[in-house]
């Protein structure tokens, strides 16, 4: 959830109030990554999560040994945002080494600690009562989580269980954050799967989906998650943000700030207070407005942007559907950033999307049930992952041809080892879960590895799973007498 400045007590009374605040940054367009990290005791029987006191000794430590406002907290303690620095897309390097900078002193950290990152997205094992026991002293996540609203489980357990990578964007204008917006929920469920590392259980239960999405869409309901219809109604990309600005004065509100600028709960089942409700009260302040804003969570967000006074100028737009492993930030970022600023690698994605019948311009009714369909594929693969329907063909061709168009965009900017990954998952089908899940397979299985596994098998992010375990995808396949391949 984004900071809020309490106190922006500017009246908002209509959309064309907010309009010029989604313009975009011109030449200034950069991005950047944020990547939560869940930690755990592995010396415990129980593996128990990152405790609030290890927490906030953690977040110290690092932040002690490396200046910069950089790792930041989320809702539970298991967990640790660690935030990139943001930059044009010249800077890519920057933007990558600047990541793993900070992810190998968290990590470092951690391990003099005796903590341990988990080698998957999730904590395999954990249920969310167990982490929403767990919630950092932060006002808004008190109200949010600390209790939370019997009517909102399904919402806080996505929160707790679900942990994600982000790339953010600052747009050129306002038609670059649609265009962009569209083609990457065009792209979700492709790219959920591409970076997907997960261990194949949920809170200790075998899952054979993708649990992200599904926790996603049975948490994020009043209309605050999923593909916002407007995405693919817009005909510009002033109609989108006034339809944006419009949804988020109507978003369902369980908490608002008071005529004092405090953080004030709505109790669980009353779901008629919003921005708009507000105004009977006076409550149309700059700050509620940008709350209701930010608890939305679509997986393609869009967040304000705020300087160094915390004053809102411009907003950005946010990636949402990745995952969280070892090339998982800087594939999620190179893709999301080349897609905002490599005019022909968009255009080649549009055209091969447009092969499979999810035109970016044209027939955007077809193309948005499209996309729905594609996300109950992607959620329901039932270990299938890529081999499942897109659009008009399937998933596992679509994914070799967007591997050419990876290699392309690598020669051009020099990034064939850190786009290497993403084209090795592409061609072979190979995702970090699949080959999870056929190395590991069972409960225990799993349990042994994530306690055992060395931690410096994140030294090298230019690594896949099936790059890091080919010797042992090969060993097994040969053992059970089949070709050499995770599936």
């Amino acid at each position: 959830m984004s900071e809020v400045n309490a106190t922006d007590f500017k009246e908002i009374h209509s959309i064309e109030d907010l309009l010029n605040l989604y313009e975009g940054v011109g030449a200034d367009s950069k991005s950047g990554i944020e990547v939560e990290f869940p930690f755990f005791n592995p010396q415990e029987p129980d593996l128990s999560a990152m405790s609030l006191s290890q927490n906030k000794v953690l977040k110290n430590s690092a932040m002690n040994a490396l200046a910069g406002d950089w790792l930041h907290n989320e809702p539970t303690s298991d967990l640790l945002e660690v935030a990139s620095i943001a930059m044009p897309f010249k800077g890519w390097r920057t933007v990558l080494d600047d990541t793993q900078k900070k992810i190998n002193v968290l990590s470092k950290k951690a391990e003099d600690l005796g903590l341990k990152r988990s080698y998957f997205q999730e904590l395999p094992d954990k249920t969310a009562d167990d982490l929403l026991s767990r919630i950092v002293d932060v006002e808004r996540y008190k109200i949010m989580y600390a209790p939370y609203r019997a009517d909102m489980y399904e919402c806080v357990r996505y929160f707790a269980v679900c942990k994600s990578t982000q790339i953010s964007v600052g747009p050129r204008n306002a038609d670059h954050m649609l265009e962009n917006i569209r083609r990457l929920y065009t792209l979700a469920p492709f790219l959920f799967l591409l970076t997907e590392n997960s261990s194949g259980f949920m809170e200790g239960k075998p899952f054979k989906g993708h649990q992200g999405m599904f926790l996603r869409r049975n948490g994020l309901r009043e209309n605050r998650g999923g593909v916002p219809p407007y995405v693919f109604t817009a005909q510009s990309g002033e109609e989108f943000v006034a339809a944006h600005i419009h949804h988020a004065m109507n978003n369902p509100l369980f908490m608002y700030y008071n005529q004092e600028g405090i953080l004030t709960g709505v109790p669980s089942g009353d779901w008629s207070v919003t921005f708009e409700s507000l105004k009977k009260k006076g409550l149309n302040t700059a700050s509620n407005f940008f709350l209701a804003q930010s608890i939305m969570w679509p997986d393609v967000k869009v967040a304000a942007l705020k300087n160094e006074k915390g004053e809102v100028y411009a907003h950005r737009y946010e990636a949402r559907m990745f995952g969280v492993g070892n090339h998982q930030p800087q594939t999620a970022y190179l893709i999301t950033a080349a897609l905002a600023y490599d005019l022909e690698f968009a255009i080649g994605v549009d055209e091969l999307l447009k092969a499979y019948g999810m035109d970016q311009k044209q027939n955007l009714t077809h193309t948005y049930n499209s996309v729905k369909e594609a996300y109950v594929a992607a959620e329901n693969h039932n270990g299938a992952f890529f081999d499942i329907p897109y659009g008009t063909g399937r998933m596992n061709e679509f994914a070799k041809s967007f591997a050419n168009l990876l290699e392309e965009i690598a020669e051009r900017h020099d990034m064939i080892d850190e786009l290497m990954p993403a084209i090795t998952i592409c061609r072979s089908g190979c995702t970090d879960s699949k080959v999870n899940r056929f190395l590991l397979g069972t409960y225990e299985n799993v349990l042994a590895f994530q306690k055992n596994y060395d931690p410096h098998i994140f030294d090298d992010p230019n690594l896949s799973a099936s790059m890091i375990f080919e010797d042992k995808i090969t060993t097994k396949k040969k053992e059970e007498g089949v070709m050499a391949r995770c599936g």
